[in-house]
């Protein structure tokens, strides 16, 4: 069973817990936030999304030079469906009046649903017992329900229920913290309030962006249709209220409106229950190719259960969104898409959906013409540059230095269309759209770069260390751009082979010299390294740096962007976050053993792990180098980031790359499971703690499940064709079962 239980009812914790209870299907996401409402005073961040839709917001600036973008798209708070308050008598429910006798709340994995348990007893004397359950439909995205039951313990009277549903939202807002708003504003305007029979359907229209989104919403009470929504209840009976909401957004539909309307009617047309069966239905679908087990743990095992489950709730549906920062759970980032997504989520999709791939590989082509654009505001005559963050397309970082300058992105998502190109083989995509977004990133990587004496260079850019800024030949970038460079080569030489590149070659103008260029450049790309030292080295001047000593300063002072001034940060030796131990956990071919082992030697005890997308890459590199212990220590840790808020931010929304993060850790980490040119790599080792853990996987058209324990590893071909993967370097062809002793480093 995939449960996670909180009992116990204490205000301070409601807004991190609408976090983590919320629900989701990567369409909508609804906030677990209190029918009832809160007092004043009390934080709650009542919010529901919906993936990739957006308003307009314009950026402010004291000094605007030329290329800053004049507006930031933002993923606003939608209508509000959540309101349900409940009068017993005439009293009306709350957790801060009368008396909690219990309050628990639970996620329950297995079957997609969110539930409050409460019993409650008026200051009159009277007790109910309310069980709330939420959903947000995997069957049907645009659906979200609510099944309020109200059970008398000893209560007769009249239950009274006020359902309402509002346009009246406005952003969270902190003006202190960069991850989220600056200002309290609202994003759309109520365009229309109708009632079709005994439908409410509400229309907002974003006030800048010129987007409507609508939300449609009926009742029932006790399974029928219901005007009046009050009832007389007596001890041992039970009043069940329905609600159900459906959205849907300009985006995706011509008239939202209309669009709401038919499917909330198409659902209402069964009973609840057969949602409910249907959501358990389609979990079990998702867990049957997704789960990890743990074996030996079983507070682990209920984390990374969380951790799936959120990845799955957070990610796009279509190819016009993708997997914000926070997913659906919360304002953190406004709702921006980053290289988070290719880098820490990707791979858990490609290895057990190869469907949901294909379209987070399709939103990035999809935007392609936006990165065309913004490689030409850059400065580019050719190419593409994906922005930092974006929801549609625009760079909406206003912040250069660590928004544009991260041009690493570009090979962060070509290196995601190249996993799936080495996995799935799938050469009518790379056609249809994957070439594309290789020769474009790769032709931005000649017009950044210039040869040096015989060194092809990459100067002024940001690699995926925050606290250092604009620097040459980050190595990260560089290796990257590499492997971007290279990949495009290859890739348009298949499809130059099957007669497929004539439709690449046109939409992109690429010719044979510029090809005959990819590879020159990354033959000769400079990839730093410190001879003295022995490592390689973050960027040209990194290691010049003093350094900072990270370990004389107070816990309050982190995370230090929030406490230092960029350029002090800048001027020093030490990182936000996983930078050159990063490019060799994506790219380890050729690189020395030794030289891997002491460049993560040396830049661990510098790196703050201030971003929530570094101690996973530092559990896996120990787990690569083999130190288990520490391997173990860091899995640990980004496992219970979000459940035990331990970045004291997960209110705003949860980790969405760290919860990525939990699976690499055990595949790529523990497993040691690569994917190259030659396809599937496992390199299993066991960490200490552990009984075992098990995964599936798939590799092109066939699934292979892995199971490691102290009696040695287990690969089982689940379904497809035999499947051919290198086990510790050695060529296997799994067609049953195939089994091996696991080898330590």
């Amino acid at each position: 069973m995939s449960i996670l239980y909180q009992e116990g009812f204490d205000p301070a914790l409601i807004a991190r817990q609408e976090a983590i209870f919320h629900t989701a299907n990567g369409y909508v996401g609804v906030r677990a936030s209190l029918e009832e409402g809160v007092p004043e005073g009390v934080k709650s961040i009542r919010g529901t999304y919906l993936n990739g839709f957006y308003n307009l917001r314009p950026i402010a600036y004291g000094e605007k030079l030329y290329g800053f973008p004049d507006e930031q798209e933002v993923m606003p708070g939608v209508a509000d469906a959540q309101t349900i308050r409940l009068n017993v008598g005439d009293e009306l429910f709350s957790p801060f009046t009368g008396t909690l006798e219990h309050y628990s709340r639970t996620l329950d994995m297995d079957a997609g649903v969110s539930t409050r348990n409460i019993t409650w007893r008026t200051e009159k004397g009277a007790t109910v017992r309310l069980t709330i359950d939420r959903l947000a439909s995997w069957a049907e995205p645009a659906l979200f329900l609510i099944r309020y039951r109200v059970e008398s313990v000893d209560y007769e009277g009249a239950l009274t229920f006020e359902s309402t549903l509002s346009g009246e939202v406005r952003a969270y807002a902190d003006p202190t913290d960069p991850r989220v708003a600056p200002l309290a504003v609202r994003h759309l305007a109520v365009e229309k309030a109708e009632r079709r029979e005994d439908v409410e359907v509400l229309t907002l229209k974003t006030l800048n962006a010129q987007q409507r989104m609508a939300c449609a919403v009926g009742h029932r009470l006790n399974g029928r249709p219901a005007g009046r929504l009050s009832a007389q209840v007596r001890p041992g009976e039970a009043i069940v209220l329905e609600k159900w909401c459906a959205f849907r957004d300009s985006r995706r539909a011509a008239d939202p409106a209309q669009a709401a309307f038919d499917i909330l009617e198409r659902a209402m047309a069964e009973p609840i229950d057969a949602w409910f069966a249907r959501q358990r239905a389609a979990v079990s679908a998702f867990w049957d190719r997704a789960r990890v087990e743990i074996r030996g743990d079983e507070a682990l095992q209920s984390a990374i259960d969380f951790s799936l489950y959120q990845l799955m709730q957070s990610a796009g549906r279509d190819a016009l969104s993708s997997v914000a920062a926070k997913g659906l759970s919360g304002e953190g980032y406004e709702g921006h898409y980053f290289w988070d997504t290719e880098i820490y989520i990707f791979p858990f999709f490609l290895l057990t959906d190869a469907a949901r791939a294909r379209e987070l590989l399709r939103f990035r082509h999809g935007i392609l013409p936006g990165a065309k654009a913004h490689a030409r505001v850059m400065g580019h005559a050719r190419g593409a540059l994906y922005p930092w963050r974006t929801i549609a397309g625009r760079e909406c970082s206003s912040y250069y230095p660590t928004g544009s300058a991260q041009y690493h992105i570009n090979a962060d998502v070509a290196g995601a269309v190249l996993q799936y190109w080495h996995l799935s083989g799938d050469i009518r995509f790379m056609a249809e759209c994957g070439a594309e977004v290789l020769v474009e990133t790769a032709l931005l990587w000649l017009d950044v770069g210039h040869m040096n004496g015989d060194k092809f260079e990459i100067h002024s850019v940001t690699g995926p260390d925050e606290y250092t800024l604009l620097v040459d030949n980050n190595y990260y970038t560089n290796v990257g751009a590499r492997a971007n460079l290279i990949g495009a080569v290859r890739v348009m030489r298949a499809l130059t082979e099957a007669g497929l590149a004539d439709g690449v070659i046109a939409k992109t103008g690429v010719t044979p010299a510029e090809l005959d260029a990819f590879e020159d450049a990354a033959r000769r790309m400079l990839l730093p390294y410190d001879e003295e030292r022995g490592i390689y080295a973050q960027d040209d001047s990194f290691l010049r740096k003093k350094v900072l000593p990270i370990a004389d300063i107070p816990r309050d002072q982190f995370p230090l962007l929030l406490n230092r001034h960029p350029l002090f940060l800048s001027r020093h030796q030490v990182l936000k976050q996983a930078d050159a131990v990063l490019a060799h956990f994506l790219h380890e071919e050729g690189v020395d053993e030794g030289a891997m082992r002491r460049t993560y030697d040396y830049y661990e005890p510098l790196t703050t792990h201030d971003s929530s997308l570094s101690p996973c890459i530092h559990g896996i590199m120990a787990a690569r180098l083999g130190d288990m212990d520490k391997a173990m220590a860091y899995f640990r840790e980004t496992a219970r980031l979000d459940l035990d808020d331990t970045h004291l931010n997960t209110a705003d929304g949860l980790h969405t790359a760290n919860l990525g993060g939990v699976y690499l850790s055990v595949v790529m980490g523990f497993a040691g499971l690569r994917i190259g040119e030659e396809g599937v790599s496992l390199c299993p080792q066991l960490p200490g703690g552990l009984e075992g853990y098990a995964f599936s996987f798939l590799v092109g058209d066939s699934r292979v499940r892995c199971e490691v324990g102290r009696e040695g590893c287990q690969l089982t071909l689940l379904e497809g064709p035999p499947a051919r993967l290198r086990v510790y370097g050695e060529g296997v062809l799994v067609t049953g079962t195939y089994r091996f002793p696991v080898r330590s480093k």
